[in-house]
């Protein structure tokens, strides 16, 4: 308490003799508003002689500090003395300063130390009533990213706190009003309650910033949703705060936000960007919505045709295939044209799946023909006995031509008879039409010839 115990006041002269009334009690009863906003009041005298009475109010602290204590101990023994007294109201309590209470022997001893009492003494009264609804504000935007929106925007918070010193327990009051004094009042002889909200304003705007940047992007609260937070904000902060407060003697008692908001013009930016996120998500459903329909259409019209999906995607593959001539069969134009031409689906039924399967992985050599069945005259696929047409491309097994010498079936695409061998002429191995050497495409048909 050095600050306190070193301030000294005004005193007048006259002719050698200080004039100094001496006080039987002190007390002090607040007579006007402004009286009773203050927070912290040193009494208008000092140096009281022995024997002095001390008033303290119910809701009042009286500090009194006084360095007879000190001078007695480092008297006695040099233990570390206390020149501090604290007293919770109510109270009345009879001061020992070392002052004499006979005005001549006291004026005299003070012409021998300049004037000063050789035992200073002085006392300040706290004001322990509670004080709430104090306000607070940011005074200046938070830059926050909005986890939900990610867009900049400015953050304005304000609220309500409120604060008491303790008087209630009084190890506890003693060391709250000593610090409060020290860290906040100083000597100061007065110390209103205005002065009191904006020190400790302060002190909470080097705190609310960051623990509200960091709540917003940790839980990804949007500002659009905070409000509905606004409680679990007010118990994080009151939370962090109290050792704040409580370093410089005061109890927080409450703390609330009551409102969170950002500028006009961040939540247009917002409300902007929400309307076009919505607007992509509605196209979005939109596409998909008309895809749904032309996928159903599709399904009714393969139900109607009697082939499925897969089926479709197999002729897909067969087609592709046809039109390259650089793959390894050049008979699969021939199944696509059979499969376009019967009616696709209905003719290859099942048989569909491996013979795409055999396009894309064409068989590593030809088999020879089983006694039980017959050989495809085009990709030489063995065939089950009396088979019309290739499972693997497609061809036309039975193409109805006979030896126009001896009348034996012939195969298609047969060059001389199996059974006379007579030449015959090239005929396209699909329809079994006569065509011209050289052709590459039957001209019936469209069937893809070998060279």
């Amino acid at each position: 308490m050095a600050g306190i115990e070193n301030e000294i006041t005004g005193r007048r002269r006259r002719g050698g003799i200080i004039s100094n009334v001496a006080v039987d009690v002190i007390k002090w009863e607040p007579a006007t508003s402004e009286e009773s906003a203050l927070i912290v009041h040193k009494f208008e005298k000092e140096d009281f002689p022995n024997g002095s009475q001390l008033i303290v109010a119910p809701s009042q602290i009286a500090v009194f500090i006084n360095n007879l204590a000190e001078e007695r101990a480092r008297e006695s023994s040099g233990a570390n003395p206390t020149s501090v007294s604290v007293f919770l109201g109510p109270c009345r309590i009879k001061l020992e300063t070392g002052e004499t209470r006979i005005a001549p022997f006291r004026n005299l001893a003070r012409e021998f130390t300049g004037g000063e009492s050789a035992y200073h003494s002085s006392v300040y009264f706290i004001n322990t009533t509670y004080m709430n609804e104090l306000n607070w504000g940011t005074q200046a935007p938070i830059l926050v990213v909005d986890p939900e929106e990610e867009v900049n925007v400015h953050v304005r918070a304000f609220g309500l706190f409120g604060v008491h010193i303790e008087h209630l327990d009084a190890s506890a009051a003693s060391i709250q009003a000593e610090k409060f004094l020290r860290r906040v009042v100083g000597t100061r002889a007065d110390y209103t309650r205005n002065e009191l909200v904006q020190f400790m304003r302060a002190k909470i705007l080097e705190r609310v910033p960051d623990l509200l940047a960091n709540k917003m992007v940790n839980d990804k609260i949007g500002i659009l949703s905070i409000s509905t937070h606004l409680s679990e904000f007010s118990a994080l902060v009151q939370q962090e705060l109290t050792g704040t407060f409580d370093d410089f003697g005061l109890t927080l008692d409450n703390f609330s936000f009551h409102s969170i908001n950002v500028p006009e013009e961040d939540l247009t930016e917002i409300n902007e960007l929400k309307v076009q996120r919505k607007k992509a998500q509605l196209e979005a459903q939109g596409n998909a919505m008309k895809m749904d329909i032309e996928s159903e259409a599709r399904a009714r019209m393969r139900q109607r045709e009697g082939y499925t999906y897969q089926q479709e995607q197999t002729f897909n593959v067969m087609q592709a295939a046809a039109s390259n001539e650089g793959m390894a069969s050049t008979f699969t134009g021939a199944g696509m044209g059979l499969g376009v031409g019967m009616g696709m689906g209905r003719i290859f039924g099942n048989g569909l799946n491996q013979m795409a399967d055999n396009v894309m992985n064409p068989a590593p050599a030809a088999p020879a023909p089983s006694a039980a069945g017959t050989v495809c005259p085009s990709c030489h696929t063995p065939l089950p006995e009396g088979a019309r047409f290739c499972f693997n491309c497609g061809a036309s097994i039975d193409s109805g031509r006979v030896c126009p010498v001896c009348g034996n079936k012939l195969m298609p695409g047969a060059k001389f008879c199996m059974n006379c061998g007579a030449k015959l002429e090239k005929v396209c191995p699909q329809c079994g039409k006569s065509v011209q050497e050289g052709t590459k495409f039957c001209m019936n048909c469209g069937f893809k010839l070998e060279a």
